[in-house]
This record gives C-alpha cells, sequence and structure tokens, in this order.
C-alpha cells in the first residue's frame, strides 16, 4: 500500500487531483446507491406502529431538561430563593460624626 502511495505522489499535480476526483465519485455513488436502496426498504414495508407510539422529540426534550432539574435538586437540593422576609432595624441612637481633617 506505501508503495502505491509513493507511485501517487510522484505523479504530477494535476493527475493527483484528477485521481482524486475520481475516488470521491466513486465512494459518494456507493453511498447514495446504499441510501437509495434503503430508502426502498423503509417506505415499502407496512409499518402498524401509529405515531403516538413513536418518539416525539419535543417530548423527549422536555423529558430530558425535567430530568435534569429533578437530578440537580436531588444533589444540591431546592433551587428557590428562601422565603424569610430579611427584618430592618431602626437604631436606637443616632450618632452624628464630625469630619476631622488629617495634618501632618
Amino acid at each position: 500500500m506505501r508503495e502505491y502511495i509513493k507511485k501517487i505522489q510522484s505523479k504530477p499535480e494535476n493527475t493527483r487531483k484528477q485521481i482524486l476526483v475520481g475516488s470521491l465519485v466513486v465512494a459518494m455513488s456507493l453511498v447514495g446507491v446504499i441510501w437509495v436502496s434503503s430508502l426502498g426498504y423503509k417506505f415499502s414495508k407496512n409499518s402498524s406502529v401509529s405515531t403516538e407510539d413513536t418518539i416525539k422529540p419535543f417530548a423527549l426534550f422536555g423529558k430530558t431538561i425535567s430530568d435534569s432539574y429533578k437530578n440537580v435538586t436531588a444533589s444540591v437540593g431546592s433551587i428557590s430563593l428562601p422565603k424569610k422576609e430579611i427584618e430592618t432595624k431602626t437604631p436606637d441612637k443616632v450618632i452624628d460624626l464630625i469630619p476631622v481633617e488629617y495634618t501632618n
């Protein structure tokens, strides 16, 4: 295989590009043929599964988010803020401060 690759590398750049394009066309044609043949099999069989039985993507996404939230709350605890109100006190004494200049 190494000898074959070295043989291709020794060819001019134009020839290497033609080999590249040809191999890409062959590979993609093979993928396309397999894909088209599998589509015929998929659409030809009679499926008795109703739409309600199949997984809906948004329902799956919602279930995933819900499960993630449940896991976080189970490991961390409640995420909501505490419902206690903060009591504010008014001070009994008020002290007036007089600014003093510092001189050196």
